[in-house]
């Protein structure tokens, strides 16, 4: 059960509904600085309800508003929170409301609604689908190219000092172990879709440096985990420069250098055709690495590999995802990994992967191939009060370096498909919240 029903968070900008008569005043484009002053009113209340302008554009009959939410796990009420501050700012001939979520530079989609179907809508039965129904959900590659940005989010810099806990599990000797201590995070964002991220971590307690040293066969990619965490204190967890764009329509690129995770630096590269409308989507990965030093600080070892994936994911009925990744892992063997989440849609998710390689059995270890449970925990969920954080964790009998794949930050399937279609209209009752 949540903390709070219904949640504790900031109360939603009411419907204000147009004088009759006024739809065809277009008296405000006369006015030299009334652009700027529509766009300041709306920075300011996004703000209050925690999001981010990043560009607006007004014509006579429709605005455009590129919109970071950095508040809302569900995507459908940031939409509609947007769509009715929208109502309260925008002058009564602005008929058409075209929202674009932007997530690090990526312009996930464009949701068009009309103002009138928001003003009839609003207590009106069934007004959930009733929306969604008339609501137009697309492709947003060729919006936003020309807009005004918001002057003030580049360049920008953002930290944050907190705990982190690091866990292990399945270890014969010690079934859960754990790490404790203090983590700095920051961003630079340098241009749209350009970023710096970093992390640095100082261990506080804990005993996950104490596992049991590897016997593994093959080039141990993983089995070395107890060493990284023994040594690295402090440890320099990630330093990236990330470029991610709208290639074309249906299509998103990233490309991802630097101190990629705790055990890997290099280059990773990434192509995703997923269409807003659909339930598939296909991607290739590629990547070169190097393994790091056990210090985790700026050195590497002598071991690189190149590594990649194709992969197709599929959003089943009744909220099942399913993902299957095929190419080379971090220890040179080839194979695939299928995955199947069931996906809730207040947030919650469950799923369960297998990696079958040509690593025999015997060379693989005990467990004999890769497996095991993940679970992604919306942290709204506890705290009552809105958030896009998310725990997740996952469970493998054993880790062994067969089937190994590299950990890199945003990955574009998770970064877009939450504005998407399937994933809009399961949490579509949200629009209203």
């Amino acid at each position: 059960k949540p903390q709070a029903n219904g949640g504790t968070g900031q109360r939603t900008t009411p419907v204000v509904p147009r004088p009759l008569g006024q739809e065809r005043s277009f008296g405000w484009t006369q006015q030299p600085d009334g652009t700027a002053i529509l766009r300041d009113s709306v920075e300011r209340l996004l703000a209050f309800e925690g999001m981010t302008l990043e560009a607006l554009t007004i014509a006579p009959t429709s605005v455009t508003v590129l919109v970071r939410n950095g508040t809302y796990l569900s995507g459908a009420e940031a939409i509609g929170r947007t769509a009715r501050i929208l109502t309260k700012i925008m002058p009564a001939s602005v008929e058409d409301f075209i929202i674009v979520p932007v997530v690090g530079g990526i312009r996930a989609s464009a949701t068009r609604i009309s103002r009138s179907d928001i003003e009839a809508l609003e207590f009106a039965p069934d007004n959930a689908w009733k929306s969604y129904a008339r609501a137009q959900i697309g492709d947003a590659a060729a919006i936003g190219n020309g807009e005004t940005l918001n002057e003030a989010l580049y360049p920008r810099f953002l930290w944050r000092l907190g705990p982190y806990l690091a866990t292990s599990y399945f270890d014969p000797d010690s079934p859960i172990r754990a790490n404790i201590g203090l983590e700095l995070s920051a961003t630079y964002d340098l241009a749209p879709g350009l970023a710096l991220a970093g992390k640095l971590r100082k261990p506080l307690a804990g005993n996950v440096g104490d596992g049991r040293e590897s016997d593994s066969v093959i080039p141990r990619v993983r089995t070395d985990g107890p060493i990284y965490a023994a040594e690295g204190d402090p440890a320099l967890t990630q330093f990236t420069a990330t470029y991610q764009v709208n290639v074309a329509p249906d299509y998103y690129g990233r490309i991802t250098g630097g101190y990629l995770e705790d055990m890997y630096g290099g280059l990773s590269t990434e192509l995703l055709w997923k269409p807003v409308e659909s339930r598939l989507g296909v991607g290739l990965e590629m990547n070169y690495v190097r393994q790091r030093d056990f210090d985790q600080l700026f050195g590497f070892r002598d071991y690189d590999v190149v590594t990649g994936h194709a992969s197709a994911y599929y959003a089943f009925e009744n909220n099942f995802h399913g993902q299957i990744d095929v190419g080379r892992y971090l220890a040179g063997d080839y194979g695939a990994t299928i995955t199947l989440d069931r996906e809730f849609d207040n947030g919650w998710r469950v799923g369960a992967f297998a990696t079958f390689t040509d690593v025999s059995f015997d060379d693989f270890g005990e467990g004999s191939f890769d497996k095991g449970l993940r679970f992604s925990i919306p942290l709204e969920h506890f705290f009552g009060t809105p958030s896009r954080r998310t725990e997740q964790i996952t469970l493998r009998p054993l880790t062994r370096d067969g089937g190994a794949r590299l950990n890199v930050d945003g990955r574009l399937y998770e970064t877009v498909r939450g504005y998407h279609d399937n994933d809009l209209r399961g949490s579509w009752g949200r629009f209203w919240r």
